[in-house]
């Protein structure tokens, strides 16, 4: 029977090749039609056999270009035909609506077809830094404006020169409606400047200019796909130091660019999940164990047991790398604040960091970074979601209205809800550094703008000072939506529940540095039981003080003075202190002195760093998480410290003091290693049995596991096994970074929650 179809696909399939995949598939089938980008999607009508039509729409969700993804696909009409009066299928113009449905692409890393053109002297592309096609390239960073066609993006004033065009409008070539598609005569172009903006060279010559640069121990500014790297050499140590000497970066690691999985393989161990990351298109940066033969200079991963790598994403890259074994290639910025994007931009804020610039002419509209993932057994886990994932939605299981989740402050991110699918933003940074609100609020308004959204309600952190909520409250005005203040915590809980698509309830253990709690204290050691809804502080950690506050976060030794305290005394903590730290005599005195006053936490993250500074292994950091990360990175063995459960009013109270006058009878005595080892080992048994606890009264059996501590990935293997040992079904972050980037993905899901409970109580 002959038919007349038309269909609304959406999803990620504008700028993935979407539209030349259904034009292929078509022909092959012998079916007629138009396909077409709207705002709402892509537009496909087709004429021919019903049962071909069937088979076609099987083929486009089972066959469909690896970079695109297909969200809905929605029958608009049908009707019976009597003969075939239509041939061909052609692609139309694009047509704009009034709603916006269709999903930004993320930015692809290049593919092996353009790699294999880029090396071919005798192709018309031959070393050209911006090759791409359908299957690969820049997409979100270039995007000023939906339906994706070249006029909405960076390439709009690059006019693409005749043999491009070509390539373009042929529906049978792999250029076939590619935005960016582009070469030497036509697009954009790369020059080398000093650190006066001068131009020492252009095009390829200045690309081997740089490459010998690099090699001669100068450090370069590389504009990338979503913003500036710094490049130098790997293997110097003078060199490294240089660079740490220039950025004011002591001692947080640079990731490390190879060109081969191979290379990787011999400065690191890549376990299967690691090399599946490494050579998909979203080339993150992946951390990855040292060999023992480690080849290049400690200063790159300083104190570090890993190392972080990642392959060469754009054209550019390859080229930079060729004959290298490795660079450093970390990202142009200052301590937590965005990545440096534009070329005037990194002319005044980079000259001092650098010895050259290798400049490019495409623009980038949205800035991001690159994205940072971590190998747990045969999965992993981001620390960084960022690009290739960006803008990517989530999927949840019911409509929601538009809601916009502000986020937190350090890890700052924004989420929008709308239909079935969140919309995290990328990773913005820590919110007291004023470049990064710009930044917040820049990447809020292309979200806001590309989708056309307008939200309904506020969901922010219950801090009252949040600079998160601030900046969404000033994107909003004038805001008349309603604002619901959501706790820290639950935020967390929240936000792995969906990811994990789970409603609850669970038993949430929430550990991480900082949170506002409902007592108005410090929270950060919590256990939680509930959903998205409502929740039920079941247990925490011991409360204790936090000297200086931020003061304390930046000097561990502060925290676990505290901590000496509250196990042996104000007397004992003050001997005892300053025989591990000697050379701090005075400030233990003043530090003991207003103990009282201090505010409290039940924080796990404090507790990490200060078990780190009573082993001696950071008294002070430079940035988040090292002191942790040191104690993580010694330790081994099997020992178990011994934690204490108290029972207060209902409420679990997880007693570490045991543990602190155990690591203090063994210091001195025992390897810290085995220290540190039995201190994450009796830590997890101590959640296990926390956790069987509260199923015991609960009947719960999902435990969520999320907050900036489960980037630990001894305690989170640990913890996961063990719970699975014993029934229980441990929810882990996989997508969402389980840092304070994932707050806002919460928000989101516990101010849904709440409406639906007012709705219904209506």
């Amino acid at each position: 029977m002959l038919s007349r179809r038309k269909i609304l696909v959406t999803g990620i399939v504008q700028g993935v090749g979407f539209r030349p995949f259904c034009a292929r598939t078509a022909e092959r089938l012998g079916l007629s039609g138009s396909v077409r980008n709207t705002s709402g999607g892509v537009e496909i009508e087709l004429s021919g056999d019903r049962a071909l039509l069937d088979r076609y729409e099987k083929i486009l969700v089972s066959e469909n270009p690896p970079a695109s993804l297909i969200t809905s696909l929605e029958h608009i009409n049908e009707q019976e035909m009597s003969d075939e009066t239509e041939t061909g299928f052609i692609i139309l113009e694009s047509r704009r609506e009034e709603e916006q449905m269709v999903l930004i692409p993320p930015d692809l890393s290049v593919c092996s077809d353009c790699l294999a053109e880029m090396n071919d002297p005798s192709n018309r592309r031959y070393r050209y830094p911006f090759i791409n096609c359908t299957n690969c390239g820049p997409r979100y960073t270039i995007i000023r404006e939906l339906p994706y066609d070249r006029p909405k993006t960076a390439m709009a004033s690059f006019p693409m020169c005749e043999a491009c065009s070509r390539e373009y409008h042929d529906h049978g070539d792999r250029r076939f409606h590619a935005q960016p598609n582009a070469c030497f005569d036509c697009g954009p172009s790369v020059w080398l400047a000093n650190r006066d903006g001068d131009v020492l060279s252009r095009g390829d010559e200045a690309v081997r200019a740089c490459s010998m640069l690099l090699d001669q121990g100068k450090i370069v500014a590389v504009k990338g796909i979503g913003g500036f790297h710094i490049a130098c050499t790997p293997f110097r140590d003078d060199v490294v130091d240089l660079l740490r000497r220039r950025k004011g970066r002591r001692d947080k690691p640079f990731a490390v660019m190879t060109p081969s999985l191979e290379e990787a393989g011999r400065m690191a161990y890549i376990p299967r999940s690691a090399e599946k990351l490494l050579l998909s298109p979203i080339k993150p940066i992946v951390l990855c164990c040292k060999k023992k033969q480690y080849p290049l200079s400690e200063e790159v991963a300083p104190g570090q047991k890993a190392v972080g790598v990642m392959l060469p994403y754009s054209p550019l890259h390859h080229l930079i790398l060729e004959g290298k074994r490795a660079l450093v290639m970390t990202s142009a910025n200052f301590s937590d604040a965005p990545i440096v994007s534009a070329n005037d931009e990194a002319l005044a804020a980079l000259k001092d960091l650098v010895d050259f610039f290798l400049f490019s002419d495409r623009d980038i509209f949205m800035p991001i970074d690159d994205s940072v993932a971590v190998p747990l057994g045969k999965s992993y886990f981001l620390l960084r979601r960022a690009r290739g994932f960006t803008p990517a939605p989530i999927p949840v299981q019911e409509d929601l209205p538009v809601i916009l989740g502000a986020g937190a402050e350090m890890k700052s991110t924004f989420c929008l809800s709308r239909g079935k699918m969140l919309f995290p933003g990328q990773y913005l940074g820590d919110m007291k550094q004023r470049r990064t609100v710009s930044y917040y609020s820049r990447a809020l308004s292309h979200f806001l703008s590309l989708y056309e959204l307008s939200p309904v309600l506020l969901a922010h952190d219950m801090h009252p000072q949040f600079i998160s909520t601030a900046a969404a409250q000033k994107k909003l005005v004038p805001f008349e939506g309603e604002t619901t203040a959501v706790q820290h915590h639950h935020a967390h809980l929240a936000a792995c529940l969906v990811e994990n698509g789970s409603s609850g309830p669970a038993i949430g253990v929430i550990f991480d540095g900082t949170g506002y709690g409902t007592d108005g204290t410090i929270w950060g050691g919590e256990f939680l039981v509930g959903g998205p809804e409502d929740y039920v502080r079941a247990g925490h950690f011991l409360p204790s003080r936090l000297p200086g506050g931020d003061a304390s976060v930046r000097e561990p030794w502060r925290y676990a003075l505290s901590m000496l305290a509250e196990t042996l005394g104000i007397e004992g903590a003050g001997e005892t202190g300053q025989s591990i730290w000697p050379g701090r005599s005075e400030m233990i005195r003043q530090v003991l002195a207003v103990l009282s006053v201090s505010p409290a936490t039940t924080s796990c993250g404090r507790y990490f760093d200060g078990i780190a500074s009573l082993l001696s292994l950071a008294e002070t950091v430079t940035y988040d998480g090292q002191a942790a990360m040191a104690l993580e990175g010694i330790a081994e063995g099997k020992e178990t410290a011994p934690f204490e459960l108290i029972r207060q009013g209902g409420v679990i109270v997880l007693d570490w003091r045991p543990s602190v006058r155990w690591l203090l009878e063994k210091r001195g005595r025992m390897r810290p290693g085995l220290i540190a080892g039995a201190v994450h080992n009796g830590l997890a048994e101590c959640v296990v049995r926390i956790c069987k606890i509260l199923r015991e009264s609960t009947g719960i059996s999902e435990v969520a596991l999320s907050g900036g501590v489960w980037q630990n990935r001894r305690l989170t293997a640990f913890v996961s096994k063990m719970l699975k040992r014993d029934g229980f079904v441990p929810l882990l972050h996989r997508l969402l970074p389980p840092n304070d980037e994932c707050v806002s993905v919460g928000q989101v899901a516990v101010a849904a929650a709440l409406r639906r409970r007012e709705k219904k109580g209506e």
